[in-house]
C-alpha cells in the first residue's frame, strides 16, 4: 500500500459520521449538479429534519439531486439554503416564501463572492466543502469529474474542511479538474448512478431558428451551446461545416455527435486548441461515459470558462442563449417572468459579452415568438418588459435576435430601428399590436 492508498484509508469514514462534522453555524457549500453529493446532502437533510443543529447555510448552485423532504419552510431554521440558480422547484418555492436565499450572480463571479465575500474571514472548520468525485487514481489525485462548477475554489481555500463523496459512476476527467488526497479531510464512499438527461425533441420553431443559426456560423469558429432543443437540433445541422471548436459553460449531446463526426475537432481554435472545454456537463449517460479519460475533453473552474476575456480570446466566438422575453429597445428578460425569480444569470451575460470581444464573434439570443400561458398565446417580443422582470442581458450588450421568423442585428442600431427590427421577427398575428403599442412610447412614428 502506498502513502497516498494509506492516507485514503486513514481519511475514510461513514456517511454518517462525516456528517456529524457539521455543526451549528457552519457553513456548508456543496458542489452543483451531478456533483451533487447525493449520500452526504441525503444524511445531512435527516440531522436537520431531526433538529440537531441550528442555523447551517447550505450552498447550492443549481441542479439538485438529493431527497427533497427538508426543502420545507419548518426546518429552514436548521438548515437553510442559499442558491445561486434556481433550478429545483422546491427551492424556488422556498425563496419565494422567505425561507431560503437566492444569490443573484453572473457564471464567472460564483466562486469569488463565495471565497471573497461569503466564506471569508470565517474562523477555520466553520466552512465545510462536500461534493462528489470520481475514485483516487494511483498519484493520489481525485477528479472533480464532470462538474468542477464553482466548487474548485472554495475547495482550495485555506481554514476549509473538505469532505468528498467518492462515486465509482463518476467519470475522471482531465483539465484544471483536480483535488489531491492531501488537501482532503475526509473522504466517504456513496455510489449513484448520473442523472441521464435526454435529448429532448425539436419544437417546429426549433428547426427554422436552428438553421437560420447555422447559416451565419462559419467554419474555424468556436461555439457555446446550452440545453434544450435549440442547440440539440443545431448541432445536426452543422454537420456540413468544418473544423469547429468548442468552449462553453455546460457540456452536452450536441458536442459529443459533432466530435464522432470530426466536425468539431478544435483545430482553428484559439484558446486550448483541439480541446472541448466546459465547467459542467448535463447530458446522456453516453456523454458521461465518453468523458471519461478523454483528452479531447478538459473541464475547468467557472471563474475561468465564464471569464469573458477568455472567451474572447476565441477567435470566431459564437455564443448561443435563450431568453423568455425581450423588449423593442433588446433588453434581454431570461431568468425570471415579472418579479417571480425562476431560474439564474448563469452564463448568458458572460458568454454574449465574451463573444463580442472575439475577432469575428457572434452572440445570439434566441426565442420562440410566443409562449402559450393560462391566459393563452403571448407575444414574447413585447414593448415593455413585465413590471419587476430581472434584465439579465442589457441591451447594449445585445447583437442578434433570433426568432422563427428571422434573425435581426440589434448592434449598432438606435432605439427606433431596433424597435424595427424586432416588430419584424415577431409572430405576424402580434405585429399590429406591436407597432400600435411601440407608437404610444415614441419608439415609432
Amino acid at each position: 500500500m502506498n502513502t497516498f492508498q494509506e492516507q485514503y484509508k486513514r481519511k475514510l469514514e461513514s456517511v454518517e459520521d462525516a456528517v456529524k462534522r457539521i455543526g451549528t453555524g457552519d457553513k456548508v457549500v456543496s458542489g452543483m449538479g451531478l456533483a451533487n453529493p447525493v449520500g452526504l446532502l441525503n444524511a445531512l437533510g435527516k440531522r436537520a429534519k431531526a433538529g440537531e443543529f441550528d442555523d447551517v447555510e447550505l450552498i447550492l448552485m443549481g441542479l439538485i439531486l438529493c431527497d427533497m423532504e427538508w426543502f420545507k419552510p419548518e426546518y429552514s431554521r436548521h438548515l437553510r439554503v442559499h442558491e445561486f440558480f434556481l433550478m429545483a422547484p422546491e427551492v424556488r418555492a422556498l425563496v419565494h416564501q422567505g425561507f431560503a436565499d437566492y444569490q443573484p450572480s453572473h457564471g464567472s463571479d460564483m466562486p469569488t463572492l463565495m471565497t471573497d465575500f461569503m466564506l471569508k474571514d470565517l474562523p477555520p472548520g466553520k466552512v465545510k466543502v462536500i461534493t462528489s468525485v470520481s475514485p483516487m487514481d494511483r498519484n493520489g489525485f481525485f477528479s472533480f469529474s464532470t462538474t468542477p462548477g464553482p466548487i474548485v475554489e472554495p475547495a482550495r481555500m485555506e481554514n476549509t474542511t473538505v469532505i468528498l463523496e467518492v462515486n465509482q459512476n463518476q467519470p475522471r476527467v482531465f483539465g484544471d479538474n483536480f483535488i489531491h488526497i492531501s488537501e482532503v479531510d475526509h473522504v466517504v464512499e456513496y455510489d449513484f448512478p448520473l442523472l441521464h438527461i435526454p435529448c429532448p425533441a425539436p419544437s417546429p420553431e426549433d428547426l427554422v431558428i436552428a438553421d437560420l443559426i447555422a447559416e451565419r456560423i462559419e467554419d474555424g469558429s468556436t461555439i457555446q451551446l446550452g440545453i434544450g432543443g435549440i442547440p440539440n437540433q443545431l448541432a445536426k445541422v452543422l454537420t456540413n461545416k468544418r473544423d469547429l471548436g468548442a468552449h462553453s459553460e455546460m457540456v452536452g449531446d450536441a458536442f459529443k455527435y459533432l466530435w464522432e463526426l470530426g466536425v468539431l475537432n478544435g483545430k482553428k481554435k484559439t484558446v486550448c486548441p483541439r480541446k472541448i472545454t466546459g465547467c459542467f456537463a448535463m447530458a446522456s449517460t453516453e456523454v458521461y461515459e465518453w468523458m471519461h479519460e478523454n483528452p479531447a475533453v478538459e473541464m475547468y473552474s467557472q471563474a475561468w470558462t465564464n471569464n469573458p476575456l477568455v472567451i474572447g480570446r476565441n477567435h470566431k466566438m459564437v455564443a448561443i442563449n435563450q431568453a423568455l422575453e425581450i423588449d423593442l429597445t433588446g433588453q434581454v428578460a431570461s431568468e425570471s417572468i415579472g418579479t417571480r425569480q425562476y431560474s439564474g444569470t448563469g452564463g448568458q451575460f458572460n458568454f454574449t459579452q465574451g463573444a463580442q470581444f472575439s475577432p469575428g464573434g457572434k452572440a445570439f439570443i434566441c426565442m420562440h415568438s410566443t409562449a402559450e400561458t393560462r391566459q393563452g398565446r403571448v407575444s414574447k417580443i413585447v414593448p415593455l418588459l413585465k413590471p419587476g422582470s430581472i434584465v439579465t442581458t442589457l441591451r447594449t450588450q445585445v447583437q442578434y435576435v433570433a426568432t422563427e421568423f428571422g434573425v435581426v442585428l440589434l448592434r449598432g442600431k438606435s432605439m427606433r430601428e431596433r424597435a424595427r427590427a424586432l416588430i419584424g421577427i415577431a409572430h405576424p398575428d402580434f405585429r399590429e399590436q406591436l407597432c400600435e403599442e411601440a407608437k404610444r412610447l415614441n419608439l415609432l412614428l
